[in-house]
């Protein structure tokens, strides 16, 4: 089944990203057109390529960002470990919890929620993406242009006639008998098209419904009394529609106009991509099988960077919901391109071969990156930061936890032998000197902290009581 989407999409998000590669796409059919090849087929394989390498920023960001993350998690996971058993009214416990996470956070240049943007900004941009693969003439100008000859025929002689008030209905009775789908709200509730919803509705036709158009075609159903075909009077008003004179004037001479059409949209010459595989043996279900296929070494190469951060131990204990993803995806992959268009099947199957490519390299790239580089970099940024804007932190244990690792970690909180309790309660063992907390301060400047200078900190003062 084909989806219609209205002529331009107008969602206030979707349609700056979908004007955008409307021109990239308009401009790639003017350069294939100008060297003797308009074909729909290529510019869709190299409209993929060139969008795949105008996000590659935003992929290789979110891909580092999994790659920082899942580095990151055993010393969150740490702290909450470190926290389990504590009282949840304990607002001073929670609030050292939550001051750790971030300094952790801070470490490594992340935040709970450092991938989503990129991750968000590239679902946008699939999405518009769709509806400009959906509705090549809307953004294609010359395409436009070959389907005017026949919507302008259409809108010029139903005008003043019968049909003038029908022709919407009746050509809506074709499209469903087709199997064919209007998406849009605005195009399915219109009872008068315009010309660009004709377009929008003639840009679907497969070469099938293209012959039944324009043969006039009349919509039949069984008659199991007089085990005959009769007319169906459901479709009856594109069956008046169909065989008036207005009809046959309509679609005298289109033939031209149709063969240019499904030419321009053909691909390996025999197919057309405004047409879906279905089950049937052909060579088009190639497509469904290569996306099925692809989308699975997508998906597991794009495992392998969330993967390579977590520790050896659990390095083969892909969580459940990933590995779900790993089998399902591809099959749905398949499915949807075995019903939807050629086309769109063409765009996944190029889309995850260059993804494929990139994934390989971006991973190269970051198994190679340092993370305590990242580190140290993200600290000397964080420290420019703070300065600028004139902050000098006093917060000597959330400094202190940032310069460490998973290990130094549960070293530095208050035991967990005191929750329910508040802070001030504590016993003087439990109680941070100013001296020892200057010492520390003192020790960090100078490069001296270390595991057990850290340690000190919450041993307790007893001694120096004494």
């Amino acid at each position: 089944m084909n989806l219609l989407f209205l002529t331009q999409v107008t969602n206030p998000i979707l349609a700056p990203f979908a004007w955008v590669m409307g021109k990239i796409l308009n401009l790639i059919y003017l350069l294939v057109d100008k060297i003797g090849i308009p074909n729909i087929a290529l510019c869709i394989i190299l409209f993929t390529i060139v969008i795949k390498m105008l996000t590659l920023p935003l992929t290789i960001k979110q891909q580092r960002s999994a790659k920082v993350s899942a580095k990151m998690q055993p010393e969150i996971q740490a702290i909450q470990e470190k926290y389990r058993g504590v009282d949840r009214s304990d607002r001073n416990a929670m609030m050292r919890m939550t001051e750790e996470q971030q300094a952790v956070y801070r470490k490594y240049g992340s935040s709970p929620f450092g991938g989503c943007l990129p991750l968000i900004l590239m679902f946008i941009i699939i999405f518009a993406l769709y509806n400009v693969i959906y509705a090549i003439p809307a953004y294609v100008t010359p395409v436009k242009k070959m389907y005017q000859p026949i919507s302008s025929d259409i809108l010029k002689n139903v005008e003043g006639t019968e049909y003038e008030e029908t022709y919407t209905k009746a050509l809506k009775q074709f499209i469903k008998n087709e199997s064919l789908s209007i998406r849009s709200k605005s195009t399915n509730k219109a009872e008068k098209w315009n010309e660009n919803q004709l377009i929008d509705a003639l840009s679907v036709f497969s070469t099938t419904a293209w012959d039944h158009f324009l043969a006039g075609e009349p919509i039949y159903k069984e008659d199991k009394v007089q085990e005959t075909k009769v007319l169906d009077d459901s479709f009856k008003e594109w069956n008046d529609f169909c065989s008036s004179d207005v009809f046959k004037k309509i679609v005298e001479g289109k033939e031209d106009e149709k063969d240019q059409i499904l030419r321009v949209n053909s691909i390996f010459g025999k197919y057309s991509v405004l047409d879906p595989p279905g089950w049937k043996l052909s060579p088009m279900l190639l497509i469904p099988i290569l996306s099925a296929l692809l989308q699975y070494l997508q998906t597991k190469l794009s495992m392998a960077v969330q993967k390579s951060g977590n520790d050896k131990k659990k390095e083969n204990a892909t969580p459940g919901a990933m590995e779900g993803m790993l089998k399902i995806m591809p099959i749905i992959s398949g499915i949807f391109c075995v019903i939807f268009p050629i086309g769109v099947g063409l765009y996944w199957v190029v889309n995850s071969a260059v993804s494929i490519v990139q994934q390989y390299f971006i991973n190269k790239r970051l198994d190679t990156m340092s993370i305590d580089d990242i580190v140290a970099a993200n600290e000397a940024k964080e420290a420019e930061r703070m300065k600028k804007m004139g902050v000098v932190s006093t917060d000597r244990t959330t400094s202190t936890i940032a310069k460490t690792n998973t290990k130094t970690i549960s070293a530095i909180a208050t035991d967990s032998s005191n929750k329910g309790k508040n802070s001030d309660d504590r016993k003087p063992s439990q109680k941070i000197s100013d001296k020892k907390k200057d010492e520390l301060a003192k020790n960090a400047a100078e490069g001296k902290s270390n595991i057990s200078a850290i340690a000190n900190l919450f041993r307790g003062d007893d001694e120096e009581d004494k």
